[in-house]
């Protein structure tokens, strides 16, 4: 019987902390969506946001498809890897060269010339995690077919879960 109530308390348990997950990357995602739609194109989460690396510019440091984990800095040194908005309102992540009186100057590590300078105040921060491969399958799962697969085993997880605790269930009944 002990034994029983040890198992119900852990099922219990773990449900809790799978529920609490699954809500925390719905809040999550919904902020993102949310910032984006309305503007913010690298929305931050207590000072880190991530993108993931759509062209060759920074290789073979940051390939592409590489997803990139980015914090707010109060502060920039040359030779720093940084992300900033363009005047064109796109993000790129290229090496700092100077930064003095409030305009700084990038170049990425595979272009053969620096970057136009640009305010400072357009850095949304320092690269300070790179996981590479990573930003392919958050592109993947952005686009239709991976929506309809995080829904299919997002679906299939409640099937599967419902039908073994109608076993469980059913086996206890049955004690």
């Amino acid at each position: 019987m002990i034994q029983k109530n040890s198992l119900r308390l852990t099922r219990k348990i773990a449900r809790g902390i799978f529920a609490g997950l699954f809500l925390l990357i719905v809040c999550l995602f919904g902020y993102t969506t949310i910032a984006r739609v309305t503007g913010n194109p690298l929305p931050t989460v207590f000072g880190w946001g991530s993108a993931v690396v759509l062209s060759g510019s920074m290789e073979p440091e940051l390939p592409v498809g590489t997803l990139i984990l980015i914090h707010k800095e109060n502060s920039y040194k040359a030779g720093e890897i940084v992300t900033y908005e363009d005047e064109y309102g796109n993000l790129v992540t290229h090496r700092l060269v100077s930064l003095e009186n409030g305009e700084a100057i990038t170049k990425g590590d595979a272009n053969n010339t620096e970057d136009a300078s640009f305010t400072a105040s357009k850095i949304y921060g320092k690269v300070k995690a790179v996981l590479p491969g990573v930003g392919g399958i958050i592109l993947w799962l952005k686009t239709p077919l991976g929506i309809c697969t995080i829904l299919l085993i997002g679906g299939l997880l409640i099937i599967i879960s419902s039908y073994f605790k109608r076993k469980v269930d059913q086996k206890n009944a049955q004690t």
